[in-house]
């Protein structure tokens, strides 16, 4: 291959590549919401707040939002909202897939509560809900959310008593992964795919 024939295919090469790129690039931020750092940590304060006070109507979008985000406590109180109907419908499989996207994380808490749960699961229908959460996880884990999880001390302490996520940032924004849309084959945040 001559030298001008080379360098021709390599600038195509790199054109092809980028446009790849780009069109990938597209796809993926269809799928998540930018926002300001700051307005990231308001959405996680308000939705505590409000469930610490009891207001579950009002926790409950809020948890949804930071829950499809990744954020692990969120998907662990919305999990048991849904489970004990709660600001929601009561929905004992998607309670149960949420708590599974939360153990995901590794917590002996999260991890000792979902294997209960699976233990109370009639053995026949076990298969089922196994495969309905892992649907969950598939759109909301922590590899599909880009969410970098670690175990934090509250209150300036030294003991980690809590799991504190952090999203893909770009700057002074972050990137949080929306929930699916009902007319999505995927799960939304309410219910399963079917």
């Amino acid at each position: 291959m001559s030298s001008r024939r080379f360098v021709w295919f390599l600038r195509f090469a790199v054109v092809a590549a980028a446009i790849g790129v780009s069109v990938a690039a597209a796809a993926e931020d269809a799928s998540f919401e930018r926002t300001f750092s700051s307005a990231y940590g308001e959405l996680l304060a308000n939705s505590k707040t409000a469930y610490g006070d009891k207001h579950y109507d009002e926790a409950a979008p809020l948890l949804k939002k930071a829950a499809c985000a990744g954020d692990k406590e969120s998907q662990w109180l919305l999990g048991h909202m849904y489970l004990a109907g709660t600001g929601v419908e009561r929905n004992d499989l998607v309670g149960y897939s949420w708590l599974k996207v939360a153990a995901e994380f590794q917590s002996s808490e999260y991890r000792d509560t979902v294997q209960r749960i699976e233990q109370a699961i009639d053995p026949k229908q076990l298969p089922a809900a196994r495969a309905a959460a892992q649907k969950y996880v598939d759109a909301y884990g922590l590899r599909t959310t880009n969410m970098s999880c670690a175990r934090t001390a509250s209150r300036h302490g030294h003991i980690l008593d809590q799991i504190t996520c952090t999203p893909r940032s770009e700057g002074r924004v972050v990137l949080l992964r929306r929930c699916e849309d009902e007319s999505s084959s995927k799960p939304t945040a309410d219910a399963p795919a079917k």
